[in-house]
């Protein structure tokens, strides 16, 4: 079956902090797919993968473990769902999602996705070192609360995702991420939650680790994609090789705004999504907006 006359977009969700429910365990082929991977990734990446297990061996704990298996995960799950006939128009990677993206459309290999994942993880982690930071999501407030909140805790503070009119991540320093969360939480915001990061993702403060990951990203062949990509960045397609190479590096310390590239498919024309990850993260941030659109988990694909 194929849903491209619908116009289809998969979706890649960025680093899980939790597999809710194994959604990929109803997709046909999806296990199979998910443990093949695992055994190409076990040598490339680190041996200890060969050991992973949903529920006793997860590796949670493991903020680069956590990367390569959501990666996997989300690689596996667009191999299924490609082979039970859903077929996508195009797709988006959000945040570190766009590993998966790139993989999905042809643009790298498997273990090319696997390298820069460490890469930036390695580069990062040495940029970081010793240090404090932190993230973290507010939902309920608009973008004037917000920016007057982070105004008044902290001048490293940045608005680094906008997941809706109402949803926001921030980054920073952990003190002034934990100052700013706590006056969300004063003025009256739904939902407030630090993300399980020590990373100041999509922050000024990576910049430095970004020029040393566009060493690696510039080692790489990379092919046109065979589906367009779009940017969480600027909300431009991503259509040549040094587009996507530009993209890699400045998806480490740009702003990214999720709420801005979902209006522009629904613009143009999209009204299906796909969450191709393991968890229900990027649905439960649709349903704050507003539009005639579906957005399925890989448990509850349409018929």
């Amino acid at each position: 079956m194929s849903l491209s006359d619908q116009h289809l977009a998969f979706i890649f969700p960025a680093f899980a902090s939790e597999y809710t429910n194994h959604p990929g365990i109803k997709l046909p082929g999806f296990i199979d797919h998910f443990h093949t991977l695992i055994s190409i990734a076990s040598p490339e990446a680190e041996t200890r993968l060969a050991d992973f297990d949903f529920e006793n061996h997860n590796f949670l704990e493991d903020e680069l473990y956590t990367q390569f298996i959501t990666y996997i995960y989300s690689c596996a799950a667009s191999v299924s769902l490609r082979k039970n006939g859903f077929i996508p128009s195009c797709s988006a990677g959000y945040s570190m999602g766009i590993y998966a993206a790139l993989y999905d459309a042809g643009v790298i290999s498997f273990t090319d996705g696997l390298m820069l994942i460490r890469s930036a993880y390695h580069a990062i982690l040495k940029l970081t070192a010793g240090k404090c930071y932190n993230m973290g999501t507010v939902i309920g407030l608009d973008i004037k609360d917000i920016k007057r909140i982070v105004s008044a805790s902290g001048a490293t503070l940045e608005i680094t995702n906008q997941n809706s009119a109402y949803a926001f991540v921030i980054s920073g320093e952990n003190t002034e991420v934990l100052t700013a969360l706590d006056a969300a939480r004063e003025e009256g915001a739904l939902h407030v939650r630090q993300l399980n990061v020590n990373t100041p993702y999509h922050s000024v403060f990576l910049q430095p680790a970004a020029m040393e990951f566009d060493h690696a990203v510039r080692s790489l062949t990379f092919s046109e994609p065979s589906c367009p990509i779009l940017s969480l960045i600027d909300g431009q397609e991503l259509t040549s090789p040094e587009s996507i190479r530009n993209e890699l590096t400045n998806n480490l310390f740009h702003h990214l705004n999720w709420f801005h590239t979902l209006m522009k498919l629904l613009d143009n024309g999209i009204n299906t999504f796909i969450e191709c990850g393991p968890s229900r993260g990027l649905l439960k941030n649709a349903k704050f907006v507003e539009g005639k659109f579906k957005f399925y988990a890989l448990d509850a694909l349409p018929h």
